[in-house]
Parts: structure tokens; sequence; C-alpha cells
């Protein structure tokens, strides 16, 4: 375990989407100009950034997160259920003419993925100016890019650490708003198809990108993940679990990882810890709808013959 300053506040702020998530489980992919059949509908809590923030107060740290939302957010519950959490919302904007985001997500029997994004209230984001940050870590999630990356400057500006995961948005980012978003980072997290995209976007090797950015985490599905970190390599394992649904593994991974950093795991552990939360939310469908607490994830992967930090918790 190592001791580390953490700044102000053991505290984790998502900057990004809240969504209403609508999950499906496809045979597969229609073609285009047909139809296919799908399950009956259900209405999940998501967005990127909200599912980080959620998952990092279900272990136990303060959360806070920073977004749009729509008229429809009050009604829908997310509102309260975030309140509820103790999860600070007081920099999240509400407009009263827009819908707060909504995102369809269709996912084939090879846990391939297909989502469709109502921008809804996020368009205001272009109006909006970084919070004053309280807290130890900035993690910036799928958003406005031009607003990650002012809330990248503030953040650095006040000595305060930056998590970047471009997700699916990776599309919106220009080749400047990447490079901009890279001189101000210290963990970045992408799966193995967004990490060969940025490479494309940025025109470097993979040589290039690990030495700008100083924790960079790549995962690979069941096949685990890796972490670079000055010419060094470090493998992650996968936690097994039985699988219903890969939605919002990746946010929760990211919300493992950076909880267990400011606890004062080392990079390999914080690893484990993150692919024991990730565990837990692909046996259910919805990305919130399975999150564990701590005490779950320090159960599991004692359980799966690993022993990390000697399960030591720092406040």
């Amino acid at each position: 375990m190592e001791d580390r300053d953490v700044g102000k506040s053991n505290k984790i702020i998502s900057v990004g989407h809240i969504a209403l998530d609508y999950i499906f489980n496809v045979e597969k992919f229609p073609e285009p100009n047909t139809s296919i059949q799908i399950p009956s509908v259900k209405k999940y809590y998501g967005g990127a950034a909200c599912n980080v923030a959620v998952a990092v107060a279900k272990l136990g740290l303060q959360s806070g997160i920073v977004s749009c939302v729509g008229h429809d957010f009050v009604n829908s519950g997310y509102s309260s259920y975030l309140k509820n959490l103790n999860i600070d919302v007081s920099s999240v904007y509400h407009s009263d003419e827009e819908e707060t985001p909504k995102a369809w997500i269709f996912t084939d029997p090879d846990h391939n993925q297909m989502t469709f994004f109502l921008w809804g209230a996020a368009k205001h984001y272009n109006e909006l100016k970084p919070p004053t940050f309280d807290g130890s870590i900035v993690h910036l999630a799928t958003g406005d890019p031009k607003f990650n990356i002012k809330c990248a400057k503030c953040a650095k500006e006040h000595n305060i650490m930056v998590s970047f995961d471009p997700g699916q948005d990776l599309p919106l980012y220009s080749k400047d708003d990447m490079y901009s978003i890279l001189d101000n980072l210290d963990f970045m997290f992408m799966n193995v198809h967004e990490y060969k995209r940025i490479l494309k976007l940025l025109e470097i090797n993979p040589k290039d990108l690990k030495e700008k950015v100083p924790i960079l985490i790549v995962t690979y599905g069941k096949d685990g993940s890796i972490l670079y970190q000055n010419n060094s390599e470090i493998k992650i394992p996968t936690i097994p679990a039985n699988v219903e649904d890969p939605t919002g593994a990746g946010d929760s991974y990211r919300a493992g990882f950076l909880s267990a950093y400011l606890k004062g795991y080392n990079l390999k552990d914080c690893g484990i810890v993150a692919s024991a939360v990730a565990s837990f939310v692909v046996e259910k469908k919805g990305c919130q709808t399975n999150l564990p607490s701590w005490e779950d994830v320090l159960k599991r992967i004692k359980d799966n013959g690993y022993s990390i930090g000697g399960d030591m918790i720092i406040p």
C-alpha cells in the first residue's frame, strides 16, 4: 500500500453524460432497410459519467457529477436516486426545453454493441464553464469534447489529477482536441478498438502514445487488460463472471481502478479491483443494476485466489 497525497478530498468527480438507457439483446444486427424483433423495453439509469459516479459512491468514496439533464430528469426518478447515494449533483445543469440524453443500446451474442444516442440537453455543454473542482480526481467520460478540454485544463491548474475515457464519443474528437486532452492527463482508459482508432487519429505509433500518457490502460474484454507506465507493461487478469450483458463494464472498471488508486493500492492491485468491479456489472442487465460494495469486491478477489495490498482500506 502506498501513502498518497490525494489533494483536497478523497473524491472523484465525473464529467459527462447522465442518460436513460434502453438495452436490448438481439440475435444479430439488422441489415439496412430491414427489421428484426426485439424483446420488451425496460429503462435503466446510465450515461458513462454517471455510471462511474454511482460506482464510486457504492465503493464508499465521495462522488460528484458534472452533466446536463433535461426537463424529464426529476420525474424519471434518477435525480432522487443520485441524491440518496449522496452524490454531489450541484454542478448538474437542468434544461427546461430539452430531454435528458437517452441511449438505445443493442448487443449481439458475441457482445458486439451498437448504440443510438439522443444528445438532448447535452447540447448545453458549450454554454457552461468548468466548476470549481474540489476533488482528488476529475474523470472525463463521454460528453462534449470542448467542455472536456476546458475541464481538463481547469483541473490541472488546481493540481487535481485527470482521468479520461473517450468511449464511443471518440469520433467527435479532432486530432487537435485529442492532443489538448493528452497534455493534461494522468490516466487514460480505452478498449482495444478505441486504442487502435486513437493511434490512427493521432497518426502516432503505440510507443509514442505510451510515453505521452503517464498511466495508460487498454482493456481486451475476456482477455483482461494491460497497463502501461514508464515503458513498463502490467497485465491485469479478468475476474470470471456469468455474463448476461456487457453494458457498463468499462465504466465500472474505471471507477474501480480510480477508487483503488485513491485508497493507496499499487497499479496492479488497482487493475485487479477494476476487473472485480466489472465482473459484478456484467452479471445483470443495466450499467448500475449490480454494482458492488467495497466489501463485495474484496470477497470476490479473495474467492478467485488473488490477494491485494493486505486488503487494507485507507480512509
